[in-house]
């Protein structure tokens, strides 16, 4: 009977750390398949697209040849004769959108002004910087003409200046320019032209009373 009782005990302790051994083996075996499911989750992530974006090719194409994070930084001299103003442009892409923000706008020796960003969704139509952009000869690059645009994209060394031909052709520019910014900014561009262009009111008369003499 002794012998019975000790051979049942043997057994199932015997038992018992075999069921233990198979726990730990199971248990070590899903942590093994956690392990290389997320290494091989990790190896499949895309790479993030190199964009092909170019300044010297692409400047006037920016909506459909930028790629997310590319950056696109534009200087506008809208300076003439006793006036001086300068904008800084910067068009980014993120998440598939285009974005435009005026970054500062320079007048005379006022502090400078700065503006949100805001989505660029432009027709193809006149108010359109892009078609704006397309229609400088950037052939014409003489340094007697003043620069309009400066266009540089960070990433590259290629800096791209358009100029504009005589004061007529630069004040039709400016024109242009501004009004596709108040497309952009009306609120803001309103209140810059009722600051800067706004004439103020007249003086009133003084009529003076005069003697009649004798």
């Amino acid at each position: 009977m002794l012998n019975r009782k000790l051979i049942t005990f043997n057994s199932r302790t015997n038992h018992s750390r075999d069921v233990s051994k198979h726990m730990k083996n199971k248990n070590f075996g899903i942590l093994i398949l956690v392990f290389a499911s997320l290494n091989f989750g990790c190896e499949q992530k895309p790479e993030p697209k190199i964009s092909d974006f170019k300044v010297a090719q692409d400047y006037a194409e920016f909506t459909t040849k930028m790629e997310n994070n590319d950056t696109l930084n534009i200087g506008v001299l809208l300076s003439m004769c006793m006036w001086d103003e300068y904008d800084q442009l910067q068009i980014t892409k993120s998440n598939d959108s285009i974005y435009l923000q005026l970054k500062e706008k320079r007048v005379m020796d006022d502090e400078p002004i700065h503006f949100s960003k805001v989505g660029y969704e432009m027709k193809n139509d006149t108010l359109n910087l892009e078609k704006m952009i397309t229609d400088f000869d950037i052939d014409y690059q003489k340094e007697t003409s003043s620069p309009f645009f400066v266009i540089i994209n960070p990433k590259e060394k290629d800096t791209i200046i358009l100029r504009t031909i005589g004061l007529g052709n630069r004040g039709l520019n400016i024109e242009r320019y501004q009004r596709i910014m108040a497309k952009l900014y009306p609120e803001e561009m309103a209140e810059y032209r009722e600051k800067y262009f706004t004439p103020p009111p007249p003086r009133p008369i003084e009529i003076k009373e005069t003697k009649l003499t004798e």
